[in-house]
């Protein structure tokens, strides 16, 4: 999108949500390994440490999707 253009952008509402959901699933995955934190075997807390970990990963990634189509798109 150019300066001046009156063209609504249907991506960035798209990229909002999905930052938005995988920052929700990020915070979901935090909690369970906290409620689990020294009370779960080892291998499950791995299990859980990995997920919260990928959650993160995705939450990121979905942010910086995000910032780079405003920036691209300035919209």
């Amino acid at each position: 999108m150019t300066q001046g253009e009156e063209t609504e952008c249907r991506e960035k509402p798209r990229l909002m949500a999905e930052y938005e959901n995988s920052t929700a699933r990020f915070l979901e995955a935090v909690q369970e390994l906290h409620r689990k934190m020294g009370t779960s075997p080892k291998e499950v807390y791995e299990r859980l440490d990995r997920a919260a970990n990928e959650a993160r990963l995705r939450s990121e990634y979905a942010r910086l999707s995000l910032e780079e189509h405003i920036a691209t798109d300035r919209c």
